[in-house]
């Protein structure tokens, strides 16, 4: 007898005392994991958004319908080097055409210093991309070096006879006339953009803001 008393006060106790409920718990675990997968989702689209590639109707560039190749040519560098199409590979090349000395194309030079800034977050996009300038005017190759440099020492620029200088110009549609551009004007500007293979891919017209730059040329990464 007693020991049936006392299964049956345990029976007792046990219904007037509920054992702490689990429930709540589960519903906190629950909500915890619900909000790391909203913040999990909303980082990557804010990534994805920030570093993926741009679409093709983002752009405001002109993309050739096929990579153009380039005529041979041969020209000298900032450095007193021969450079022909072959020295346009393994860079993303802004390629562009006027004189150091006018204010227009320093004007133009500074706005592609603020593009090549922008790929910052970009580490080895940035390390690839450089200006090429044409300088179409007379000027040593000493001053030449020290102008463009002062913008960016990863850029170039290039001299040459004026039949040479002519068969990169024209690729870019620049008017075809007696003379080569000697001066640039940043909203009617034509910088034609040449990938690592050597082919000329785009044109960026008349384009005034440097994230807009920045961001169309990441279209091809």
């Amino acid at each position: 007898m007693g020991g049936c008393g006392f299964f049956i006060l345990l029976a007792f106790y046990t219904e007037a005392v509920p054992m702490p409920a689990k429930r709540p718990q589960r519903l906190t675990l629950k909500l915890l994991l619900a909000v790391m997968a909203a913040l999990i989702f909303a980082l990557s689209y804010y990534l994805g958004n920030r570093y993926g590639r741009p679409l093709m109707t983002d752009l405001q560039i002109w993309i050739f319908p096929q990579p153009q190749s380039i005529e041979d040519f041969t020209l000298e560098d900032k450095n007193g080097a021969p450079f022909g199409p072959k020295a346009f590979r393994h860079h993303w090349n802004f390629l562009m055409a006027g004189d150091l000395e006018d204010s227009g194309c320093r004007e133009l030079l500074r706005l592609y210093v603020f593009a090549w800034n922008r790929l910052a977050q970009n580490r080895q996009l940035q390390q690839q991309t450089r200006v090429v300038f044409l300088q179409t005017t007379s000027m040593s190759t000493p001053d030449m070096k020290q102008v463009i440099e002062f913008f960016n020492p990863a850029f170039t620029a290039l001299r040459g006879e004026e039949k040479m200088l002519k068969r990169l110009t024209r690729p870019m549609g620049l008017p075809e006339s007696d003379s080569l551009p000697s001066s640039c004007n940043m909203e009617k500007s034509v910088v034609a953009l040449i990938n690592p293979d050597g082919f000329l891919v785009a044109l960026f017209t008349g384009l005034t803001d440097p994230a807009v730059i920045a961001h169309d040329q990441q279209f091809f990464n």
